[in-house]
């Protein structure tokens, strides 16, 4: 039994506002006799919320049989997936599962593959996933269950799919969540007995090279929900062109990325990924195909635009700005160590530029000296367009590394050079002997590549962080002969990392409102507007991962991560936030912190397009009403494969 129809071929309200970008959104839903797949209806819903008070769990007698499951994937073309948690093949328990082999290749070769970031239900934050079912070899004394796992997922192959499980879902009360590549520091794209829809090979691109909408005249790219940043790469250099994409190679440029911000290396100069937006094609909460755009659902086309992913819908495609040519970056890399145990200090990727070698810093306050100095400097590397790397991290027995990547889009190797020369003029005043003429570079922003990297999972980005962005407003203070709070953060971050347990990375990018373009100053995103503000992003990580440690351990580690030099620098820069992307999982009053005045419109455009809260993430707009059970009140870390239910009062 099918349910779909080629659009045009009717006539009907759910098509009317449609403008297709690729084949898999012509083919669009008809429910047919199906009344589990029925649309849902904005103009009859209540305006609050008025359902039931947790979210069905398949352990309750409202769960949808067998017999309907059947039928759903009848009607979606056979695309509704049973999946198993990959590590469930380490544990003797499964017995239908268990796999020694198996379980050797996910934990010894996967991590080099494709393995993880092409599996429908991995989600590559294991402890925000609850750890439920985590790949080890000796799994002696940890249970695996598939309670941190959605129990089905929809491949969404066509729009019409897409549109069956959203009403599906919000037919029958079921959690929703949304899953691209696995990138989420929250593991928000998973969640205990959940429906899950997949957009993961929704992987189009199309150039075109004239464009004309309102307030834009120029090249766009027409991109499907599940491209990634190496794919973005790959095609740029294969059309000459330019647009902003991720830094790392496996994140998907499609989804959530764009949707809370996205930066990279190109921010400073032409705004953030959610600048870069045109118009998007989405499935909204009554399982409507909409177009958003500056000319239809404006207040959508605002809020998909920096209001974060998971929220608002489900997008299928979006028409982004592009640049003609490839833009091609100057960059260096350089380090410094200090402590008895500098010779032995691993150093990390040179990101691709090339590396000075180590220079040692016998001295560890002059040590300290340089990371201010670098702070100081990181204003003008945004002010040129471009973006910055200044993480020092602990390397045990009171030793220290500092590893600094400065990149610059459109400088030379030479005028590479000439810019860090002011930097590396005051590291030499104070006193260290690092080179006036340091290895640079210059090289293509789109290095093409086959999205094969090594991740380390789990573990590698399984450390719990807290980020702060800090404001413009300490440079100009600093610039106008007071230095405090830049010293101050500098000092925070200091002792932060010389407890030996936490680490900190600094990202300098600047994504005003100049840079993102006249485009973004007629049609305003819902972008933080502590970004539009900021010169640096401050992250502190725990050095180690933390995804064998238990709810309550981690709660425990949150507090410690909370009182370190992060309390200071939070204290030190009450005008400004965070981003939502990669952000504290229980950021105090996170509505401000991650939207500043723009909550309240975001709420707004929240209740108008999905009355019946459905889409459901923590720490997104609306999600105040819901929370994930056991948590916080009850000792723990909540985690996703706890339940969903309203807040109380609620």
């Amino acid at each position: 039994m099918r349910f779909f129809l080629i659009l045009g071929t009717v006539v009907s309200p759910v098509l009317a506002e449609i403008r297709p970008n690729f084949n898999y959104e012509v083919q669009v839903l008809r429910p047919g006799d199906f009344k589990d797949i029925a649309y849902g209806n904005l103009s009859t819903a209540p305006k609050e919320y008025q359902g039931p008070d947790c979210k069905v769990q398949s352990d309750d007698p409202e769960w949808p049989s067998e017999d309907l499951w059947t039928q759903l994937n009848q009607t979606i073309d056979g695309v509704l997936l049973k999946p198993h948690p990959a590590g469930a093949v380490c544990y003797p328990s499964q017995a239908d599962l268990y796999s020694k082999d198996t379980c050797s290749y996910l934990v010894n070769n996967a991590t080099s593959s494709r393995f993880y970031l092409d599996d429908p239900v991995n989600s590559l934050t294991s402890w925000a996933q609850g750890g439920s079912c985590i790949q080890m070899l000796n799994t002696t004394g940890r249970s695996c269950n598939l309670a941190g796992t959605p129990t089905y997922v929809v491949n969404g192959s066509s729009v019409g799919h897409i549109q069956a499980a959203v009403n599906f879902a919000r037919n029958h009360n079921l959690r929703l969540v949304i899953k691209g590549t696995g990138h989420d520091f929250h593991a928000k794209n998973t969640g205990s007995g959940a429906l899950s829809v997949w957009t993961h090979y929704l992987k189009n691109m199309v150039y075109v090279d004239r464009f004309k909408v309102r307030d834009y005249e120029g090249p766009v790219v027409k991109l499907g929900a599940g491209v990634e940043g190496w794919e973005a790469y790959n095609y740029m250099a294969a059309k000459n062109i330019t647009f902003a994409a991720p830094l790392e190679a496996t994140v998907g440029h499609g989804g959530g990325w764009t949707f809370g911000g996205g930066h990279g290396p190109l921010t400073s100069l032409y705004g953030l990924g959610a600048d870069q937006v045109i118009s998007l094609n989405v499935v909204t909460a009554d399982g409507r195909f909409i177009t958003a755009s500056a000319d239809q659902n404006q207040d959508l086309f605002f809020a998909l635009r920096g209001g974060g992913g998971g929220t608002f819908g489900i997008v299928t495609s979006m028409i982004v700005r592009a640049y003609q040519g490839l833009t091609s970056i100057g960059g260096l890399t350089y380090y410094f160590t200090t402590g008895p145990n500098a010779a032995n200090v691993t150093i990390p990727s040179d990101r691709g530029y090339p590396a000075t070698a180590p220079v040692y810093i016998a001295d560890p306050e002059i040590f300290w000296k340089a990371i201010t100095t670098y702070l100081t400097f990181a204003v003008n590397i945004v002010n040129a367009g471009g973006f910055g790397f200044g993480d020092p991290s602990p390397a045990g027995k009171d030793t220290y590394l500092f590893a600094s990547t400065i990149t610059i889009p459109n400088l030379s190797a030479d005028e590479t050079l000439k810019f860090v020369q002011p930097l590396f003029k005051a590291y030499r005043a104070l006193g260290i002997n690092i080179t006036d003429t340091p290895k640079t570079a210059s090289v293509p922003f789109a290095k093409p590549g086959n999205g094969i990297t090594t991740i380390g999972y789990p573990g590698a980005i399984d450390r719990m962080f807290i980020t702060r962005l800090l404001p413009r407003g300490i440079w100009a203070e600093a610039l106008a002969g007071n230095s405090t709070r830049l010293e101050l953060i500098s000092a925070a971050i200091r002792r932060s990392v010389e407890t030996g347990i936490y680490k900190v990375t600094t990202r300098a990018y600047a994504p005003t409102i100049k840079a993102a373009g006249k485009y973004n100053q007629k049609n305003p995103p819902a972008v933080n507007p502590s970004m539009r503000n900021m010169v640096v992003h401050c992250n502190t990580f725990t050095n180690d991962a933390v995804f064998l440690q238990s709810k309550k351990e981690l709660l425990e580690t949150h507090k410690g991560l909370s009182a370190s030099g992060v309390a200071e620098i939070r204290a030190l820069t009450p005008e400004s936030g965070a981003y939502f992307n990669e952000a504290d999982r229980l950021e105090p009053d996170f509505q401000r912190s991650f939207w500043g005045a723009e909550y309240g419109r975001l709420l707004a455009i929240k209740k108008k397009f999905d009355p019946w809260g459905l889409f459901w993430a923590s720490n997104t707009v609306g999600s105040e009403d819901w929370e994930l059970t056991p948590g916080v009140r009850d000792g723990v870390m909540p985690t996703q494969d706890g339940r969903v239910c309203r807040v109380k009062g609620g």
